[in-house]
């Protein structure tokens, strides 16, 4: 994982199967903005309920899975899943849920409905702790590549 200050300064440099689990978390948690991500050879789709599903992703010998559920209509509700929590002392793992704000918090953008306001919450024994709330204000979507390309947060 390399994440770059304003693509110039390097704040966080690290590779191990930890991180390389996160990245495949965040790879099935960001399908809810490109669905078409979904249909990938690299998920795996196991049916719980009729509003709930697991995905499980295998690439280059890492293999991350999460549950996601769903309203009775097909909108995304939440993303359920362990993720390596970093602390000095080591990393453990922890529940880790992405949820909708809002019922109503979604948008088209190039004919697709996305899910816009998100908040990202560490379930830990002593409390939740969220950590990051988000809203999509704008999608713009590559044609070429066939992917959604840029995001506004």
């Amino acid at each position: 994982m390399l994440i770059k200050l304003f693509s110039l300064l390097p704040v966080v440099n690290a590779e191990d199967k930890e991180i390389d689990q996160g990245a495949l978390l965040r790879y099935l948690d960001e399908i809810v903005w490109h669905p078409s991500s979904a249909l990938s050879d690299y998920i795996v789709w196991e049916e719980i309920d009729s509003t709930s599903a697991k995905a499980t992703m295998n690439y280059d010998g890492i293999s991350a899975s999460g549950i996601f559920k769903f309203s009775e209509n097909g909108d995304f509700i939440s993303f359920e899943t362990e993720r390596y929590y970093y602390r000095k002392e080591g990393s453990t793992l922890e529940k880790w849920i992405i949820t909708v704000k809002d019922r109503n918090a979604y948008r088209e953008f190039e004919g697709i409905k996305i899910p816009t306001e998100l908040d990202v919450t560490w379930k830990f024994e002593k409390g939740d702790f969220t950590w990051y709330r988000l809203e999509i204000t704008d999608m713009g979507y590559n044609k070429e590549l066939d992917e959604f390309g840029t995001y506004s947060i």
